[in-house]
């Protein structure tokens, strides 16, 4: 299962990566601080899924998803906020490719947690 959790992390983060080569290369929404999404959203994939490696009953596990799921979207508004003072040009830009990465990485995570819900209800 640990496999399966790295490579939705590489996925989402390769298709991150593609998603803001698009954006910076074919349209006009250029940014040199793209990577610092796609850093913040690793990092989080990978604490989130050492939480949901913790081999619990049904309750805690629904618990355990729901404030990681809770946590993930304060953060990204926390960084977001603290962003939005420091970007004063090029916000919009910014907006765009925080807001792909974080649908990119909760679609994988949500995969991911699909298919550990299966195992762990067998």
């Amino acid at each position: 299962m640990i496999l399966k959790s790295i490579s939705a992390i590489l996925i989402s983060a390769g298709l991150s990566c593609l998603y803001s080569f698009f954006l910076n290369y074919f349209f006009n929404y250029e940014l040199t601080l793209w990577w610092l999404s796609l850093i913040f959203f690793v990092v989080l994939s990978v604490i989130f899924t050492l939480l949901y490696s913790i081999r619990t009953d049904t309750k805690t596990f629904a618990g355990i998803m729901l404030s990681t799921g809770v946590a993930k979207f304060l953060l990204s508004c926390v960084l977001f906020f603290i962003l939005s003072f420091t970007l004063k040009g090029g916000f919009l830009t910014f907006f765009i490719h925080f807001i792909g990465h974080y649908v990119l990485f909760t679609v994988f995570e949500i995969r991911y947690l699909l298919q550990l819900i299966k195992t762990k209800q067998k």
